[in-house]
This record gives C-alpha cells, structure tokens and sequence, in this order.
C-alpha cells in the first residue's frame, strides 16, 4: 500500500504541471540540435556546426535559469540529457558524417564513417547515463570525463576549420576522425575536467579580471573559428594534464614518504 501511495504521488505531481521558464530553453537546445541535423543532411555545414554552437548556450542557460528560480526538477534533469543526446550526440555524429561522405571514399572507408560515427553517440549517451547516476556521488568542482557540450563544441568547429580553410580531403577526413573518436573515448573516461565552480565561491576578483569577459567575446566575434578551436582544445588537454600532474605528485609524495 505505501508503494502505490508514493506512486500516486509522483503521479499526481507530475500532472499538475512542469517548470516552463527552463524547460523552454531546453527545449530550444532540442530545436538546435534537430536544425543542425538537418543542415548536415541538406549540406549546409556552416550553419550545422553554428546551430551547435547555440545548443551549447541554451545548454548552459537552462540549468542556471532553473537553479536561479527555483525550478529544478527531475522530469527537467530527464529532459536535458535527452535534449543533449540529440544536440551534442546525434548532431556532431551527423554533421561528421554528412561532411566526410562528400568526399570520394570507398565502401570500406563509408564503414569507418558509419562505425565512428555510432561509437560517437554510444559514448554520449553512456556519458550522459553516467551523469545522471553519479548526481548526488559527482564532485562538486569537477565532471567526471569529457562534458559532451565540450565535446560537441571541439567536433563542430574541427569540421567548420576543414570545410572554410579547403584543408585536403584525406587530411580533413583523418583530423576530424581522429578528434570525434578521442573526444568520445574521453567522454566515457574516468578523466576530470574542471567545472569552475569554485569560481563561484570568490566573492571578489580583481578589476582587470572584469575585462575578461568582453575581450573575450570581441575574439570570438573577430574570428570565431579559430577562438573556438583554440579554446576547446585547451579544455579538451586540460583534464589529461591536470591528471597526470596529479599521478606525478602522487608518485613524488609516496616517494618521500617511504
């Protein structure tokens, strides 16, 4: 009896409704990432890898409009990660695929696109499953792997890079393989990346520090491209060195220790 009352009432909460405000916005990371899908398909690889992009920010603005009013909810946290599985999964996956099969491949490099491809959205999905199931066991400060935002953010812009510079098929085709297969093995990697929450913890920060902030978005705005590329491959080596400087001193510790 006590069973079905507990389910009665998460039954009876969901019917009375859900938190539009954030779920809007959730909702407008899904219609990115189903638009990006659709300019992969059509061949519009520029405005796919864009539509990326503002999935990317739709994806930071929903969780922090849902913590600032109060309206975070589990249908939500179900909601996002099967928003992102579509933007930063099946997207990236697509456009991957889409851009390479332009060019003259065999049948058996075809598999390899269909294999890379697939490996890409397990991973995501399995990332996103892993995510949800270490809510409450996950480090505050840190993700544990490769966040798929990041993730998706490093494969679009590899894929813009090659298609503005008319980089060489073959070279395009090994960069952008090789950059979606480590960004998904990274995902699914028990690596930790930095969420900077413990920037929120500093009340004050220096005047110059304020700057940052709109040189920052001018960079971006001059040559977007490049400012994206650069700054996802920071963060994209900054959790396996961060690991291995961690290894090191552990190593060096235990050695003084002994």
């Amino acid at each position: 009896m006590i069973v079905k009352r507990n389910k009665n009432k998460k039954r009876n909460a969901l019917k009375k409704g859900i938190f539009i405000l954030p779920n809007l916005f959730t909702s407008a990371n899904v219609f990115s990432g189903c638009f990006s899908i659709f300019c992969s398909i059509d061949g519009r690889f520029e405005l796919a890898a864009i539509a990326i992009f503002i999935a990317v920010f739709l994806d930071g603005l929903d969780g922090r409009i849902a913590r600032a009013a109060n309206a975070v909810s589990d249908f939500g946290k179900q909601y996002d990660s099967l928003s992102d599985l579509i933007s930063f999964g099946v997207a990236p996956a697509i456009l991957y695929y889409s851009w390479c099969s332009n060019n003259p491949y065999d049948v058996s490099q075809e598999r390899i696109l269909f294999l890379i491809s697939f490996f890409y959205i397990v991973c995501t999905a399995l990332r996103l499953a892993r995510f949800n199931n270490l809510l409450q066991l996950k480090d505050d400060n840190h993700f544990i792997g490769l966040p798929s935002p990041a993730s998706a953010t490093l494969c679009a812009v590899v894929v813009w890079q090659c298609h503005l510079n008319f980089i060489d098929p073959l070279i395009s085709y090994a960069i952008i393989s090789s950059t979606l297969s480590l960004s998904a093995a990274l995902m699914v990697s028990s690596v930790k990346y930095n969420n900077f929450k413990d920037l929120k913890t500093s009340n004050r920060m220096p005047f110059v520090g304020t700057l940052f902030v709109p040189l920052l978005m001018i960079l971006i705005l001059l040559n977007p491209p490049m400012i994206l590329t650069i700054i996802s491959v920071i963060f994209l080596i900054s959790g396996p060195l961060s690991y291995l400087l961690s290894f090191f001193t552990k190593t060096e510790l235990s050695e003084e220790e002994s």
